[in-house]
């Protein structure tokens, strides 16, 4: 199961032991200070890998005192394909704020007078990755349940899968640049920051242009 750290929001994974219920999991925890448990009391969303199968899942607090969750796998009918098309227009429009904060330092002073760029900028980086990594995450698990609503789209998830791959490993890039030693050239740094951020944007547009209609109920699935 994975979680977003109450503390950082950081994706946080851990091996936990589900009790199926019907179509739902139940999980225990030990005790108060399972790090998992915070994290679902702060952020109730989880992401189930069950059999090798992501699934996005909402984590509600048993009653009677019983130290645990109910976790409700994601299913996806009218309400809720419109709701997570909404959702992942906020999500895309929070992330690309962040890219722009970070093309504003580029865009800044030029380097021999901003010492501290290559630390902002990694700054930037951090928060970027974290937020997209936990993104990518739930948006894995949910792709689970919009295949299965809408089986036309098994191509589109498919090459968005393996996109999400594509876009964690050039955003590693990006932060060994940024973590490196020595100088670095400010067209070396502007170069790659626009090769990710390129990369970025035809994956959003994509996804954007390919889930939107089916998931609003207007176009076919």
């Amino acid at each position: 199961m994975t979680t977003a750290d109450a503390e950082t929001g950081r994706p946080r994974t851990t091996r936990v032991d589900c009790r199926p219920a019907g179509s739902r999991y139940l999980v225990f925890a030990l005790d108060d200070d399972s790090p998992w448990y915070r994290d679902l009391l702060v952020s109730p969303q989880a992401t189930l890998e069950i059999d090798g199968v992501p699934h996005a899942a909402r984590a509600v607090l048993l009653e009677g005192g019983e130290r645990g969750f109910t976790l409700h796998l994601l299913e996806v009918d009218a309400a809720r394909g419109r709701a997570i098309a909404d959702q992942l227009l906020v999500h895309h429009a929070e992330l690309r704020k962040t890219l722009a904060a970070a093309r504003a330092e580029l865009d800044g002073a030029p380097v021999a007078d901003r010492p501290d760029l290559r630390r902002e900028l990694l700054g930037h980086c951090v928060t970027f990755c974290n937020d997209l990594s936990m993104h990518h995450l739930r948006e894995d698990g949910a792709f689970t349940a919009i295949e299965k609503a809408h089986p036309g789209l098994a191509p589109a998830l498919k090459r968005l899968r393996q996109e999400h791959e594509t876009v964690s490993r050039a955003l590693r890039d990006l932060d060994r640049l940024l973590r490196g030693e020595g100088t670095i050239e400010r067209a070396a740094l502007r170069e790659e920051f626009e090769r990710v951020v390129n990369g970025l944007e035809e994956h959003f547009a994509y996804e954007e242009a390919n889930l939107l209609p089916a998931l609003r109920g207007d176009g076919a699935s």
